[in-house]
């Protein structure tokens, strides 16, 4: 078992950026590959889109790192990211926990805006121990997309309300 995780969200200090430099260069060389370090700090200038990320108090460096944009009612998680020695850990599942509290517990930033509902996202069809990590949460298929990746795999959208 792994020690126990925070779940911080993102700040530009100067260990937060160095945490996401190190962990975006790890999965830069996942299959179907991921945004580059500059693509996230460039989504991350929308107020909507946060980062979280999970680290054990022993250790500095992020263990895991969630990207999502999150709307007036809704979230998109757009890349939940587990260190590959991690993975099968319950660091995975720890961060999607994390991640459903954070919502249902934060109105975001628009005024008069309540916790979200629900949350989305795709999946590479080939992702199996994904796709069981989301169906073990009660997250339900909603459609396929053809070709939606860049290397013409199809993507899987699940929905979940955010209080299950």
């Amino acid at each position: 078992m792994v020690e126990s995780s925070t779940f911080e969200i993102y700040r530009k200090t100067p260990e937060h950026v160095a945490g996401l430099r190190e962990i975006s260069a790890l999965w830069r060389h996942e299959p179907g590959g991921f945004w580059t370090f500059d693509q996230v700090i460039g989504a991350l200038q929308r107020p909507a889109v946060k980062l979280f990320f999970t680290s054990a108090p022993s250790e500095n460096r992020w263990q895991a790192a969630v990207l999502a944009d999150v709307g007036p009612y809704s979230a998109d998680l757009l890349y939940i990211y587990v260190r590959p020695e991690l993975r099968r850990t319950g660091i995975g599942r720890n961060a999607m926990e994390n991640l459903f509290t954070w919502l249902s517990n934060n109105p975001g930033d628009q005024p008069g805006s309540a916790p979200k509902e629900e949350l989305l996202l795709e999946v590479r069809l080939s992702n199996k121990p994904a796709i069981a990590m989301y169906e073990s949460f009660g997250m339900s298929r909603v459609c396929v997309r053809k070709r939606y990746y860049a290397d013409g795999e199809d993507g899987l959208v699940f929905k979940r309300k955010v209080k299950a």
